[in-house]
Order: structure tokens, then sequence, then C-alpha cells
């Protein structure tokens, strides 16, 4: 039976035998107070490593909705020592931690550290500087942007984030930069790595003296200087020219560079922010990239989730983005076939083509209260085959979010389209039994067995 305390929603569960765990109440008292039950771990107290499914089960006896962030972790006493193969699938199934009991003390520390963590996680995740510009409510959207809020405010290491085009990159630079722990925090820089020019690319970087080469007609700063005490971001890091790369590896390096026309060693220390959509392991194979530059940007690597990966938010982001389009006026609000519309379609450039789809169809859009399927743009309508039936991909597709939205699972799904398919096979058959079973590869037995199941429905 899973415990809490005053108003605190259930925190701890124990599994053990045989009274392993003494007084947890007490201890869990002791850190409690002050601390709000969103952010307070869920602890499952053991005297051996559950299995995954043990561990699935209890979340979800615990936990059946939605987990909203929650952190579980798994405290163990008197356990052998076991390889971490053992522990992979166990993290897995849920998991954010599994910790050796060895005092009191000890645990109560480790409670603490956890829950001060996530209650400075969980503020900055639910400030305006997110709310406003990384907008989304789905799970895999705000785990993400939890790790990006750990790795920026507890670190100062390099990060490399891997993403498609279109995916906030930009903005996630923003925030690492914002929020970041250095204390004499300065500016942040921002350099397009497609955008640069080899012949100029010295000066960009480094900067040059007056005069150092042809239309150098005044002193300039470059990027390492502009960056100093701040963050420098690098978009699209893979296409930085090759020659270039071992010179900004010996820059982050050591930490110094030359203008261009200058003997004068200069001190620069910044926080380096790239971004990619290029695969750079096999970039580094191609010999496109070097592999010690690599390795020297990627301290911590953030894997930027596509649209698709988090298609709950497209209906809190299209709309943000239509309001964005009516700001002086009372905007519309779109009609149930326009969103079903934009959560089935796919985008290749991901929020920013769905921000650009939401400003055309905007564009189109007459004074009513509502935007109406016809004023989607002709060239942004689904294509049709044979003129008037939708692609196979698209009706699949929208068939299966429209059943997850609705609750199904996929033991349902898989059941309730089995039926329909057996149903729609003895319509085209005229009822034949057996040539309906040839015509989905199953056994005469499974359509009469279907039949039997369900003679009423299929004689009406």
């Amino acid at each position: 039976m899973a415990t809490g305390i005053g108003n605190h929603p259930p925190y701890y569960i124990d599994i053990s035998t045989n009274g392993t765990y003494k007084n947890l109440l007490d201890t869990f008292s002791k850190v409690l107070e002050g601390y709000s039950a969103d952010i307070f771990p869920f602890f499952i107290f053991a005297d051996r490593v559950p299995s995954p499914e043990e561990v699935k089960e209890q979340i979800k006896k615990i936990f059946p909705g939605n987990l909203n962030g929650k952190h579980f972790i798994v405290v163990v006493k008197n356990e052998p020592r076991k390889t971490s193969e053992v522990y992979w699938p166990i993290l897995e199934a849920g998991l954010h931690d599994i910790f050796e009991w060895t005092n009191e003390e000890d645990l109560i520390n480790y409670i603490k550290s956890v829950a001060e963590r996530n209650e400075k996680i969980e503020e900055i995740l639910d400030s305006p500087l997110i709310k406003k510009n990384l907008i989304g409510e789905s799970r895999t959207w705000k785990n993400f942007l939890r790790e990006v809020i750990e790795v920026a405010i507890y670190s100062n290491t390099f990060v490399l984030m891997i993403g498609e085009s279109g995916t906030g990159k930009e903005l996630l630079s923003r925030l690492i930069h914002t929020i970041g722990n250095k204390q004499k925090k300065k500016s942040l820089v921002l350099i397009d790595c497609t955008t640069i020019v080899p012949e100029l690319s010295g000066s960009e970087f480094f900067g040059h003296e007056k005069g150092s080469y042809t239309n150098a007609i005044q002193t300039r700063e470059g990027a390492f200087a502009l960056a100093n005490e701040g963050t420098l971001f690098l978009d699209e890091v893979g296409e930085l020219p090759f020659n270039l790369q071992s010179e900004l590896l010996r820059v982050i390096q050591e930490g110094t560079y030359k203008k261009v026309g200058s003997n004068v060693w200069n001190k620069t220390s910044f926080r380096l922010v790239c971004a990619t959509n290029k695969d750079l392991r096999a970039s580094i194979e191609e010999r496109k990239f070097r592999q010690d530059l690599y390795f020297r940007i990627s301290d911590f690597e953030l894997h930027v989730p596509s649209l698709r990966d988090r298609w709950e938010d497209i209906p809190v982001l299209a709309n943000q983005f239509l309001a964005e389009c009516f700001q002086e006026t009372e905007g519309p609000e779109f009609d149930p076939p326009v969103m079903d519309y934009l959560i089935n379609r796919t985008y290749t450039g991901n929020v920013r083509e769905l921000k650009q789809l939401v400003r055309r169809i905007a564009l189109k859009h007459v004074n009513h209260k509502k935007i109406t399927i016809g004023e989607i743009p002709m060239n942004d309508r689904p294509q049709l085959t044979n003129g008037n039936i939708l692609s196979d991909e698209y009706i699949l597709t929208n068939f299966l979010r429209n059943a997850i939205l609705t609750g199904h699972d996929l033991r349902e799904m898989k059941s309730k389209t089995m039926e329909e398919a057996i149903k729609i096979a003895l319509e085209l058959t005229h009822g034949d039994k057996q040539m309906a079973a040839q015509k989905l590869g199953v056994t005469l037995r499974a359509i009469q067995q279907f039949w039997k199941k369900n003679k009423a429905e299929l004689e009406d």
C-alpha cells in the first residue's frame, strides 16, 4: 500500500519482506515539509532490485493517469552487486534512479537533493520564459525541456543539439544562455555556419585589425571577443568549413586567439552551444568533420524532438500562432475539421512549417468566428488519389491518431481493426466465409468463430 502524509499524495511504497525498512514515515516526515507534492519523488523500497514488469506494475497502480514528470526511485538494501546490464531494462521501465540504502541520514540527504533540484527545474519550466517561447504541454516536450534546464543551470558544459530543421534549436540556445549558471554572464553571439564565406571566415570568428586586408577600413571584433564571458551559438555546425574546424578547436581548448592582422594574443572564455541537423558521426567517416572537434563540442548531447514526436502539441501551437496573427482584433478559432487536418498533416519543417501554414490560412480568413476547411490554401490541401480519395497513408494515420486521442490502447485498436476487416471481407464476398478467409490470409475457423460471436449483428 502506498503511503502519504497530510495533504501529500502517495510518496512511497514498501514492497520488501520481513520489515526490512523501519520508521519510513518518520524519515519522510523530516523532509516533506516545505516541498511541493509535485516535485517530491516517489520511492519504491525493496529488499532486491525489482524486475521491469514489477516496476511498471507499481507505477501504473499508484499513478494510473498522467505522470507529469514524476521521478520514480527504487531504494534497495543488502542487494548483491550486479553488472550495469541488469539495471538498464529497469530504468527503461520508468525509473529515474536506483539508490542503495546505507543509513537514514544518507537517504534524507539524497531525498532533499532530488527534491531541491526538481523544484528548481519545475519553477523554470512553469515560468513565462518557457510558456511564451517554447510552447508545448506534451510529456515528450516537457521531459526534454527538463533535460535542457538541468544541463543549463547545473553545469557550464558545452552543448550539442541534434535535431531536424525547424524544431526550435535557436530558441533553446537562448534559453540555455538566459538561465545558465555563469555569474558574470554577458552576450549571446549567434553564428549561422551555412552563411560563412570561407574568405572572410577568419574575420567572422577572430575579428581583424584596420588595414589587415582590402576593405578592412576599421578594426572589427569577431565572435570570440563578442562572446567572451557569454555564450557562442554555432547553428548548423556541421557546415563549418573544414579548415576552420581546427582553428575553432584550438581556441576552445586554449582560450586564446589573435585577430587577423595582429600579433597580440587575446583571452576568451565562453559557453559553446552548437546545433546541427546532420549526423556528425557520418560526417566524420566522410572526413568532412573532425572527430576531435566533435568530442570537444559534445560534452552533453541534446536530441531535440521533431513535431511528429510531440504531435499532441500541435493544437496548442496552432492556436498560439493563430492568436499572433490577430493581435489587434479578437481572433477566430479553428473549426474541428481544420484542427483535425493540422494534427494529421506531415511537417518536414516541424514547428516552423506549422507556423508558416497557420499564417497562410489566417491570410485567407474572412471576418467570421471560425477558420473553416475551405480557407486552407489549395497548395496545402492533402493530395487526392483518383480525384476524390485520400491517400492510404493519410487515412491510416488519421485513424490511429484519433484512436489514441480517444483513449484506445494498442490491444483495443488491434481488436477493432481485425473486427472491421472481417466484416468488410464478408461484405465483399457476400457472406462467403471461405473466400473471406482467403482474402484476409486467415483460417476458415477464425472467420466461423467471428461469425458465431457476431451473428445477430451481421445478419441485420
